[in-house]
């Protein structure tokens, strides 16, 4: 009888969470599931991470400095809450966890350096859990003793809350990726490529309507493969007369009455096919469309293991704005990868000269231990050009939108 008042009596205290995000919209998403976990188990979330029972730091691995912002550097790098926490001397029972996807790479199949790695440099973090692994919170908790049994047993992965950020609902249609651009990290920290089931995704749509949701954002690494099977995705083309499963679930979304605009990150130029072109003409479709092309050259697109040519990415801008006159563009573009010449940036200059870009995230290349570029391409271009490049590519940028 004595335990079971103390574990309800340390339930009935309200303990606090903090969460520190970083990265893309997967990371936000899985930070709301996480937030809602939390909630669930009568946690209150808090600004003051100092205060807090419970610490959440989901990790993007996207670039060097994404990383550095988790690791001592994050003081000088303007995001100091991991040098913070390192410094810090825990009060009380304090449970430091790190997720995402510097821990995801670090496990899985995939995995681009071993967890012994993280673990030292992170000495201060009590738990890495990758993006797949986020549901054990509450058995940890329980472990830890910051909830009961009864409590931790009654959260179920498939049925736990998220909290979600009004007014637009993020959904998660696929996870992971096959691609491999020779950059990217996302295939192993994030893992192979899944489709979830259109069933379940429309039933999680027509809930969240339920509740009063009229926006939605489908979510994926590439949204446009949804649903396909491997060797079909690798076989499509910008432009082709191939019907998608995508084009057919954003048809059936449109359908949900209640739903008021549709928006989805992220597509790719080389598998954007003319059934989804026409779809995007349907009303409540969002009319911004974010596409990474990011080299405006095709050689380095070639070297980034890109499935498009600059030419293929114009005819399909052509066709899109034919379909949807008042749409806009964002992009995602890198400098001073590896061989990039000044010739060949230069494209990327008219390219966004041409293009006229609403949105750009331009990132000056860092390699990324364990991918292809990092363990097969030079990189030969010095940081100060590679810093030219971007403020040069950005000044550019703006003054096509002013």
């Amino acid at each position: 009888m004595a335990l079971l008042c103390d574990n309800l009596i340390s339930d009935i205290k309200m303990k606090k969470y903090y969460i520190e995000t970083f990265g893309c919209q997967a990371n936000v998403k899985d930070s709301q599931a996480m937030s809602g976990t939390l909630d669930a188990m009568d946690f209150s979330q808090t600004d003051d991470y100092k205060g807090a029972d419970v610490i959440i730091i989901n990790t993007c691995s996207v670039r060097q400095k994404s990383e550095d912002k988790v690791y001592g550097w994050g003081m000088k790098l303007g995001n100091p809450i991991a040098h913070e926490v390192q410094m810090y001397e825990k009060k009380g029972h304090q449970i430091v966890f790190v997720t995402g996807c510097m821990i995801g790479s670090a496990k899985g199949d995939r995995k681009r350096y071993d967890i012994k790695v993280m673990k030292d440099k992170m000495p201060w973090a009590d738990y890495m859990l990758a993006p797949d692994e986020e549901y054990k919170i509450p058995e940890i908790l329980v472990k830890e003793g910051l909830v009961s049994e009864w409590t931790g047993a009654a959260l179920f992965p498939d049925v736990a809350p998220e909290k979600r950020a009004a007014p637009i609902a993020y959904i998660n249609i696929s996870t992971g990726c096959d691609n491999f651009c020779t950059f990217c990290v996302v295939p192993y920290a994030r893992g192979k490529e899944v489709s979830r089931n259109q069933e379940e995704i429309l039933h999680e749509i027509n809930h969240l309507v339920s509740r009063g949701y009229k926006r939605v954002l489908l979510i994926g690494q590439n949204v446009n493969s949804w649903g396909l099977d491997t060797k079909t995705k690798f076989n499509l083309r910008a432009g082709s007369e191939h019907k998608i499963p995508f084009a057919k679930l954003l048809r059936e979304v449109h359908k949900i009455d209640g739903i008021e605009k549709i928006s989805f990150i992220s597509s790719n130029p080389f598998d954007f096919t003319q059934d989804l072109i026409d779809t995007l003409s349907l009303p409540k479709i969002d009319r911004y469309l974010h596409m990474a092309v990011q080299s405006g050259n095709n050689e380095i697109l070639k070297a980034m293991n890109r499935r498009h040519t600059i030419e293929e990415f114009k005819e399909l801008v052509t066709k899109i704005k034919k379909t949807v006159p008042d749409i806009t563009f964002g992009t995602d573009i890198i400098v001073g990868f590896p061989g990039e010449n000044e010739e060949q940036f230069m494209d990327t200059v008219e390219l966004f000269k041409w293009m006229k870009f609403n949105v750009a995230f331009i990132s000056i290349y860092s390699p990324r231990i364990g991918t292809n570029a990092q363990k097969n391409l030079k990189d030969d271009v010095p940081l100060k050009e590679k810093k030219r490049r971007h403020k040069y590519l950005m000044d550019v940028w703006k003054s096509t939108i002013s």
